[in-house]
């Protein structure tokens, strides 16, 4: 039997899990209570909080236990992948699936360590600090940085918790707004660059 975890019940994850019925996959959604279409899809359902990555583990496990079953978790939809993507890495390593590790989905949702491996392997990228929110000289912690800077929430998604700052006087509101936005006590401080911005979509096989 071909089954595959889906992450997420809510409206983003509605034509992901009807694309895998009509492959002829049994689909397992995974999602908190409440009132998403995703669930009356779904041919079986777990109702757990897919940020926690053991008990999302722990599922994978009882329902993969056939040596050869096909088997994948996937997940789809921008909020929920800066949420949820450490869940699928983790799930990945303990078994041996093919797919994201838990160190990329790590730095994959965390900008501050995707900067970081940025910098370690030559990748060009605004220059920027790790600036803690408790911080008592911000000023002198990013010395260096020239106006306009733009203040970052490190691990939010559809550019919330980001914001232009041009002047000094505006960083107390700019803070305030990435602190709104992000449950870590850190955010980011980079030089805004200017120019076009290119997106891709990319399909990783093997």
């Amino acid at each position: 039997m071909k089954k595959i975890m889906i992450l997420g019940a809510g409206i983003y994850q509605v034509p992901l899990i009807k694309t895998a019925k009509k492959l002829g996959l049994y689909t397992i959604v995974v999602s908190i209570p409440g009132n998403y279409p995703g669930f009356e899809l779904a041919d079986k359902v777990y109702y757990e909080n897919t940020v926690d990555d053991e008990k999302i583990l722990e599922i994978a496990k009882s329902i993969y236990p056939e040596k050869n079953c096909k088997k994948g978790v996937i997940a789809t939809g921008d909020k929920f992948l800066a949420d949820g993507e450490t869940t699928i890495g983790k799930v990945c390593d303990a078994m041996g699936l093919a797919g994201l590790s838990y160190e990329a989905a790590q730095i994959a949702v965390d900008k501050m360590l995707m900067k970081t491996k940025y910098e370690e392997y030559g990748v060009r990228t605004a220059r920027f600090r790790k600036v803690l929110f408790s911080d008592p000289d911000i000023k002198k912690t990013i010395e260096g940085l020239e106006f306009p800077l733009i203040f970052k929430s490190v691990d939010s998604s559809g550019s919330r918790g980001i914001t232009r700052v041009d002047s000094y006087d505006k960083f107390d509101s700019a803070m305030n707004y990435v602190k709104e936005n992000t449950r870590k006590d850190y955010f980011l401080i980079e030089e805004f660059v200017e120019g076009e911005e290119f997106g891709a979509q990319a399909f990783v096989y093997n």
